[in-house]
């Protein structure tokens, strides 16, 4: 009895969910590879006995096709723990954007299983989802529309390393959408932005593409050519402060109030040093990239910073702050 229990339950995790399926030869051979040794027609009685408890489903292809049926729950020996809920329940709530639509059709029974852990079990650990909330540091703006066959094209191409030709219409030409093919590298988002890091062509250079900005998605035949050299940290760093100058920048800033209390607790870099000027003003040097999410930071940072060095950074500070004054009705 208890060799035909292992061997049942063995069987229930090799069948796939809906819309995929195995037969029963393909089942037999992976009870084989795990010891078990019977025949194909005591597993073909298996399945229909399982399939008279269990939402188990079968077509009339030759062999015959199993699976757990469309919308079934997840089966779980031990039962989800709240610590696993609640793992389940914070993927969905900040992961949808990211994940495969393939993925998330996957783990729907587990995000299921989840809510109802959390709904039947007031733990501590359960409450945390209600206590637990990521919000971003800038304007928490409406998610630009991604098309999701199009997307699952692209995370498709991503997983199985594979080109993809790409219609695309950049923000800054103006200038009609381009089709070519892509070599796609990696995803980052920023900002509630999903970009697809890439090469083009056949250019070694990475870049990236706004998927919002993708209007088709052709996957293709012809593998994904990666550079020889390419570190997606690396890129980051360099490229998604949308980078001004290749030289870092020497900066130099007179600071005050709060900002000065809060920048002393969370550093700009490493190298950040702080020396008081006298009892309102602090003076902070650091050496960052010059790029154009440090100049709206700046920017951000109103009357209770000011740009010190270098020159032509405040130079150009100054005007834009003189241009804002003019246009609020302030002196010339």
């Amino acid at each position: 009895m208890n060799d035909t229990l292992m061997r049942q339950w063995a069987m229930m995790r090799a069948i796939p969910r809906h819309p995929r399926r195995v037969d029963a030869p393909t089942i037999h051979a992976r009870l084989s590879d795990l010891g078990m040794v019977v025949s194909l027609r005591t597993v073909q009685r298996d399945l229909n006995t399982l399939a008279t408890t269990f939402p188990l489903d079968f077509d009339e292809s030759k062999p015959q096709g199993w699976c757990w049926r469309q919308g079934a729950g997840q089966l779980e020996i031990p039962s989800m723990d709240a610590h696993a809920a609640l793992t389940f329940n914070l993927v969905e709530q900040y992961m949808q954007n990211l994940l495969p639509r393939s993925t998330l059709s996957h783990m729907a029974p587990w995000f299921e299983a989840a809510q109802g852990v959390a709904s039947s079990q007031a733990s501590t650990v359960t409450k945390w989802r209600d206590k637990l909330r990521v919000i971003p540091h800038t304007l928490n703006k409406i998610p630009a529309p991604v098309d999701p066959d199009i997307q699952a094209t692209i995370y498709n191409g991503l997983l199985d390393e594979r080109q993809i030709e790409v219609t695309y219409r950049a923000i800054t030409t103006g200038k009609e959408a381009k089709t070519y093919p892509v070599h796609p590298l990696g995803l980052v988002v920023m900002e509630q932005v999903v970009y697809l890091v890439c090469t083009v062509k056949d250019y070694l250079d990475p870049r990236f593409l706004a998927v919002h900005r993708i209007d088709s998605a052709q996957l293709l035949e012809t593998d994904a050519v990666k550079p020889t050299v390419f570190d997606i940290d690396e890129f980051i760093l360099r490229e998604f402060g949308i980078r001004i100058g290749k030289e870092p920048l020497d900066l130099v800033l007179r600071i005050r109030g709060v900002l000065a209390k809060y920048l002393a607790e969370t550093p700009v870099a490493a190298d950040q040093t702080m020396a008081l000027i006298d009892a309102e003003w602090t003076m902070l040097h650091v050496k960052v990239q010059d790029t154009i999410q440090l100049r709206t930071w700046l920017r951000s940072l109103g009357p209770d910073a000011v740009v010190e060095g270098p020159e032509p950074l405040r130079a150009q500070l100054k005007r834009e702050w003189e241009e804002l004054a003019s246009l609020y009705g302030g002196s010339q």
